[in-house]
């Protein structure tokens, strides 16, 4: 199985759909979990109607901004146990019959709400009973090489997200490739670079 996490920031625009097709091409992902997609239901059906995913579930915030979107092969077995604005967890069963747990996880990038993730992430875990996989974007870094900025992330901050991870018994599983995959470089900005989405699993 083969699984794809992307913050897109906005699926309205058509050079981010393509972008998205571009994806989904090259990597063939069994499962795609997006967040930021600012799309209801109906947006999302009425700008991805070509992604070849039958299944899918779409949550969408009562504001503008936010909104995640898990969708998946026919022939996945996959079942949706729960999901808030922030995450969505689903049961899947292999060809073999093994089972397994994923979620795919948005935490909150204020500041002063990091503690709702780590407090969601441990009340997840709850309904976990079995190997367990994580992808998304959780906003918050494991280490300060993390980010390359002349502002480097709080040192509080990223021991919380570790003892939420080793609450939850879930390791990084790292990365292949360029290490930061997103900027706000713009004119009269600092050069920041963060890596944003993460896979951990126990």
């Amino acid at each position: 199985m083969r699984l794809l996490s992307w913050n897109c920031q906005g699926l309205g625009n058509p050079w981010t759909v393509r972008s998205l097709h571009d994806l989904v091409r090259d990597q063939a992902p069994t499962v795609c979990f997006l967040m930021e997609t600012r799309l209801d239901k109906e947006g999302f059906m009425h700008h991805c109607r070509e992604l070849a995913y039958p299944n899918k579930l779409i949550v969408k915030k009562p504001d503008s901004g936010g909104g995640l979107a898990l969708v998946w092969k026919e022939e996945t077995r996959l079942e949706v146990i729960n999901y808030t604005d922030n995450h969505i967890l689903a049961k899947v069963v292999e060809d073999n019959g093994f089972q397994w747990f994923l979620t795919g996880f948005y935490g909150w990038p204020e500041a002063n709400q990091k503690c709702k993730s780590w407090a969601l992430l441990k009340h997840i875990s709850s309904f976990v009973d079995g190997p367990w996989c994580c992808i998304g974007d959780f906003n918050a870094f494991l280490h300060a090489s993390e980010k390359l900025s002349s502002h480097p992330p709080s040192v509080k901050q990223m021991e919380e997200f570790g003892a939420a991870l080793e609450e939850c018994n879930l390791i990084d599983l790292g990365f292949c490739g360029y290490k930061f995959t997103w900027n706000n470089k713009r004119p009269g900005a600092a050069n920041t670079r963060e890596r944003l989405d993460r896979a951990v699993a126990n």
